[in-house]
């Protein structure tokens, strides 16, 4: 781990001390200490922080006088002074870069919180995980060593919340409507595992592809193959009678499917129907959430999701994709799309529901930039006031996020919010994992 700190030059010539503690009305800056700058320091310059050590502390504020060099030894108290200053800063750096500490210090003035008190904050920042993109160079032993590690609760890791898989079309496993030709025999299970294994992602749901509709038996198949690595989120057929929910659900359960997909469009009417309504209601009865796809906009389908909010308050509802609050969603550098304001409101007034969760995932289909996407992030602060972080998770929307970015255009955003946006830990893992995990993984 690295931990992260902030210290500004004085700007101050009259001060004796050439350190001080950054302010967040000060521009930002950096300053970068190695071990050895800080062992020849006359006085400690930082107190470790995180990073494993026995001797780590969550220690927040740091007495300005850690940081400067005021506290010179007088002439008659110099050895002794010299000494307890060596051990204190022996004591703070070695046992962390013995344990698995750090010899770096960095950050800048927009990390720190300040209390208005003369204390520095330094905080502790994990390793973030790299990513490579594609699937190429991964061995089927490793495919299957990464799939069968999966998801482990209680571990910060990426989940992703939203991915698609399909085989060729062949036999036993027909298309019903084709792919985009470019995807059609690059997106089987091991493909993406093995992307998944380049990017450090841990697990993922699947949301059944329509190229199937409703023949979830590709699906199934890889669950059966990876039950660690993948869960499945099924897409609900409209056509199915209010007496034989219970049984249809529960079909779906034991196929590894453990949420529902409500695609509007499939409907002759309204989702909210007699057979939509009891389809809802029997999902949450059996613990399975239900996840809405307003492809065309959020606003049109906002009289169907209150109603089913209302209807089943039990069950668990998931707006895909940010609401779709850009249209049409065939990515956002798309000269012709365009933001709804009005769609983005309709999604923030759902935060009132508690059951109601939201999915930030294919981010190329709602921005309007290239990777970082840093149109986003107003808006990431938006559903963090309505929602809060236990509310969100991240997803891909692989494997269009292929041909839109790359995947890791997608997993490198997420995990640079930590940092740009000013994620919390608690707020990075649960959007990274944590919020999908809860829904979506099997105990």
């Amino acid at each position: 781990s690295i931990t992260r700190l902030a210290v500004l030059p004085s700007s101050s010539s009259s001060s004796s001390s050439p350190w001080r503690c950054a302010s967040t009305s000060l521009p930002m800056q950096r300053a970068l200490f190695s071990s050895k700058q800080i062992l020849q320091s006359p006085t400690p310059l930082f107190k470790f922080v995180g990073g494993g050590g026995h001797r780590s502390r969550p220690l927040n504020r740091i007495p300005m006088a850690h940081f400067t060099r005021r506290h010179r030894s007088s002439r008659n108290s110099g050895g002794l002074h010299r000494r307890r200053r060596m051990a204190s800063v022996l004591g703070w750096l070695i046992p962390p870069l013995v344990f698995g500490g750090v010899g770096v210090a960095t950050g800048n003035a927009q990390d720190m919180k300040m209390t208005g008190r003369p204390y520095c904050i330094a905080s502790a920042q994990k390793k973030k995980a790299s990513c490579k993109e594609g699937f190429e160079g991964v061995s089927a032993e490793e495919i299957r060593a990464w799939a069968e590690k999966g998801w482990k609760a209680g571990v910060s890791a990426t989940f992703d919340s939203h991915i698609h898989v399909w085989g060729d079309g062949t036999e036993p496993h027909p298309y019903d409507n084709e792919p985009p030709d470019a995807l059609r025999n690059i997106c089987d299970a091991e493909k993406f595992v093995a992307n998944a294994k380049n990017a450090q992602v841990s697990g993922a749901l699947i949301v059944q592809p329509i190229n199937y509709r409703f023949d979830h038996s590709y699906v199934a198949s890889v669950i059966a193959r990876y039950p660690k690595f993948f869960t499945g989120m099924a897409l609900a057929n409209p056509s199915v009678d209010p007496v034989e929910a219970e049984g249809y659900l529960r079909g779906l359960k034991k196929d590894g499917f453990v949420a529902l997909r409500f695609n509007p469009y499939l409907w002759k009417g309204s989702m909210a129907d007699e057979n939509g309504k009891a389809i809802y209601a029997k999902a949450g009865e059996m613990g399975m959430a239900v996840g809405v796809m307003c492809f065309k906009g959020l606003p049109q389908h906002m009289p169907d999701i209150k109603n089913l909010l209302e209807h089943s308050p039990d069950t668990k509802l998931i707006i895909d994709h940010w609401g779709f609050f850009r249209q049409p969603a065939t990515g956002g550098t798309d000269p012709s799309t365009s933001v709804s304001d009005e769609a983005w409101k309709e999604l923030l007034s759902l935060s009132k529901y508690p059951q109601v969760y939201v999915k930030m995932s294919a981010l190329f289909r709602v921005s309007g930039e290239e990777e970082p996407y840093n149109d986003l992030k107003p808006r990431l602060d938006d559903l963090l006031k309505h929602f809060g972080s236990n509310r969100l998770m991240w997803g891909s929307d692989y494997p269009f996020a292929i041909v839109n970015g790359g995947y890791c255009a997608s997993v490198q955003t997420l995990r640079s919010w930590q940092d740009s946006v000013g994620l919390s830990d608690k707020d990075f893992d649960q959007i990274a994992g944590k919020t999908a995990a809860e829904l979506f993984v099997r105990s």
